[in-house]
């Protein structure tokens, strides 16, 4: 995901990109063997996306990357799929099936192509750190409020984010991958390098994530133990070091807590 089709012109930059996830790579195994609920859940996708004129730059079996050239249609999309997707999950796979989207508008007032991936990259944060279901940018909920004069986005069923939270989360994810290159993000090292108070910093991460500071850490630390798991970059021990955890055991116990399965029994499935 990331990479957009090279048939988007510069002079026609989309309004708005949505990024919207179905599951984690945990339940990717599943989908890979293309289930009902995946058949159901694709097809109901291409309808609506062709309804509200979205246009798909990227998609694999969980998750869309897609283009609209209307605040309107991005979301009053994104409102149906969420609809949608509760409707064709099974009622004893809810507690594994969730949908996150995440909205965020590019400017278009400065026609720049690395502008829409700046829009991706916000999308995929909103998507995939903050806590509601589906997130929008001030400038999405802007956009929407001048097609549509006489409507405001409804704050129960969507989740705006303010310029200070999209700039604080933008901050904290680079800051976190950067630590990551090196091992573990510590918690007072990102809040230094961010330049926050300390009450502040715990505060915005609570807010955006629902989730303490120390528990943030510990599951970035285990979704990226995930993710090289799930591409297969080296073994349990190796991995667990590489994300700072003490040792193996330690490593192991914490990622079933998290993820319900052992990383041994996780890379046996991802082999097959």
């Amino acid at each position: 995901m990331g990479k957009i089709k090279s048939d988007i012109n510069i002079l026609d930059l989309p309004a708005v990109i949505m990024v919207m996830e179905s599951s984690n790579y945990l339940n990717r195994l599943e989908a890979k063997q293309f289930s009902i609920f995946t058949q159901k859940f694709h097809y109901s996708v291409s309808k609506t996306l062709t309804h509200f004129e979205g246009y798909i730059l990227n998609q694999d079996n969980c998750k869309y990357l897609v283009s609209f050239e209307s605040a309107t249609n991005a979301v009053l999309c994104a409102l149906q799929l969420e609809q949608k997707f509760k409707y064709v999950t099974p009622k004893f796979d809810e507690g594994n099936r969730k949908l996150q989207i995440g909205l965020s508008a590019v400017d278009t007032t400065d026609q720049k192509a690395g502008n829409i991936d700046i829009a991706i990259a916000q999308a995929t944060q909103m998507c995939e750190v903050v806590k509601d279901t589906l997130v929008i940018s001030a400038m999405v909920k802007m956009r929407y409020e001048k097609e549509n004069k006489n409507a405001r986005i409804d704050a129960e069923h969507i989740r705006t984010l303010k310029s200070r939270e999209l700039e604080f989360l933008n901050q904290l994810m680079k800051a976190s991958q950067r630590f990551s290159r090196y091992g573990s993000p510590g918690l007072e090292q990102l809040r230094a390098t961010l330049g926050y108070s300390r009450s502040t910093f715990y505060r915005y991460i609570k807010k955006l994530t629902g989730k303490s500071p120390h528990l943030f850490i510990r599951e970035f630390r285990l979704k990226r133990a995930l993710q090289l798991l799930h591409d297969r970059r080296g073994n349990i021990s190796k991995i667990a070091s590489e994300t700072g955890f003490k040792n193996a055991s330690h490593f192991a116990r914490c990622f079933n807590e998290t993820f319900g399965i052992l990383p041994s029994r996780y890379a046996r499935q991802v082999a097959v």
